[in-house]
């Protein structure tokens, strides 16, 4: 009896042996591998944010060069999350604070390089504040705003660095998740919105890739978690934009709300508008700075393909110049 016992086991587990063989050839057959995570920076940069996904860790690192031979970059985060963007200034002055993504952070150039760092340079009657993080969209953008003013900040001014692909990030669409958690060995989660019954926009807890066991030797498994990730229906291209639009809006609100200024800052490339929300947004009343450029490969970081010192000088040119009428020097 407990021969025949032992044989049935015996037989089961070779069957699904055999059965997730089969599955796991077709599914190499089919195009798919196993995920394998990516290397990562070369030391730890963000710590986990029950609410806005990840911050940066505090700290002094140089990251880099990107390829044999270029430069590398000093990156100083302050302890409140901050990047440095020049150093102390008298208290009392009037703060400019800046949220975005790495645009505005500045990656892959040095402090003195960013865009932030040249704004102080041209305006030392104000404190300038980076708070730009690396992969952040709008809805981050926004969560980190609420929680830099409800420490009892009162900046004179907000400057939100806007760029198109924030439109995709809002969503948290299964292909930024995968992106996001492959250079990790633990899901990397962010907040995302959705247009509620009503129309208006709902902001959603952190929410991560699928991350099955194995998936880093199986195919099958990075199958799995594909079709897992599919599942969450996605909104339209026309509800992602008015996602964004009424995001902002909210930035600016909140902006008034608490006595500052606020102005969506259009970064990336001069006909890189997709949604139009240069127009969009003056529509609506929400006050736009326009520094887009033209960005070829002679205006990027060698091997990594963020902007390079150069843009960012041309950018903290143009948001100087425009915030000259904005908020005047005292």
């Amino acid at each position: 009896m407990r021969s025949r016992a032992l044989l049935a086991g015996i037989t089961v587990v070779l069957s699904l042996t055999a059965a997730l063989l089969v599955a796991e050839v077709a599914a190499r057959v089919a195009g798919y591998r196993p995920r394998v995570p990516t290397p990562g920076p070369e030391q730890q940069i963000h710590r986990p944010d029950p609410v806005l996904g990840w911050r940066a860790v505090p700290g002094r690192g140089v990251f880099g060069p990107y390829v044999s031979g270029g430069d590398s970059a000093t990156v100083t985060i302050r302890p409140d999350g901050a990047r440095t963007a020049g150093p102390k200034v008298a208290g009392g002055r009037p703060q400019i604070l800046l949220v975005g993504c790495s645009f505005t952070m500045g990656w892959a150039v040095s402090d003195d390089e960013t865009w932030a760092w040249h704004l102080q340079t041209r305006r030392p009657d104000v404190e300038v504040r980076n708070y730009g993080e690396t992969g952040y969209g709008t809805v981050q953008s926004l969560l980190l705003l609420e929680q830099l003013l409800a420490t009892g900040r009162r900046p004179a001014w907000i400057l939100y660095g806007d760029i198109p692909h924030h439109e995709i990030r809002n969503v948290a669409p299964p292909f930024w998740l995968e992106m996001l958690s492959s250079n990790s060995a633990s899901p990397v989660e962010m907040p995302y919105a959705t247009l509620a019954a009503d129309g208006r926009v709902q902001v959603h807890s952190p929410i991560a890739y699928p991350s099955i066991p194995l998936h880093e030797y199986l195919a099958l498994a990075a199958l799995v978690e594909r079709a897992w990730s599919q599942a969450r229906p996605l909104p339209t291209s026309d509800e992602t934009q008015r996602i964004t639009e009424e995001l902002i809006e909210n930035m600016g609100a909140i902006a008034q709300a608490h006595g500052a200024g606020f102005s969506d800052v259009l970064l990336a490339q001069a006909d890189d508008d997709p949604s139009g929300w240069g127009v969009s947004a003056r529509a609506r009343h929400v006050d736009v700075i326009d520094c887009r450029q033209t960005i070829g490969p002679e205006d990027t970081v060698p091997g990594d393909g963020h902007p390079n010192a150069g843009v960012h000088r041309r950018w903290g040119e143009c948001i100087a110049a425009a915030m000259a009428d904005r908020l005047p020097r005292r």
